[in-house]
C-alpha cells in the first residue's frame, strides 16, 4: 500500500484497490497522449484512467508521472505503448 496526497487529499492505494477498479472498468484506447499502460487479463489500461478510477479524481488533478510512480510502488509493471 502507498499513501499519496493529490490536490490536498490523502489516499491509501493498494494493489488490491487497483485490481478491484480494473475488474469494474473497460480500458480506454491508448491514443493521443496516453502512452503508458498496465496490462491486466490481456487488456491494456492507460495509467491515468486507472488512478482516476481508484481515487475518483479528474485526470487533470495529477500527472502521468505521478500515476506511474504510484502504480510501480504498489507492484505494477508500467509499460510504454
Amino acid at each position: 500500500m502507498v499513501q499519496v496526497t493529490i490536490k490536498g487529499r490523502i489516499f491509501d492505494i493498494s494493489y488490491q484497490d487497483v485490481i478491484e477498479a480494473l475488474e469494474k472498468m473497460d480500458p480506454e484506447p491508448l491514443t493521443g497522449r496516453a502512452k503508458y499502460y498496465i496490462e491486466y487479463k490481456g487488456k491494456k489500461y492507460p495509467i491515468k484512467q486507472v488512478i482516476a478510477e481508484v481515487t475518483g479524481l479528474p485526470r487533470i488533478a495529477f500527472t502521468a508521472k505521478y500515476a506511474y510512480d504510484i502504480l510501480t510502488k504498489i507492484g505494477f509493471d508500467v509499460k510504454e505503448a
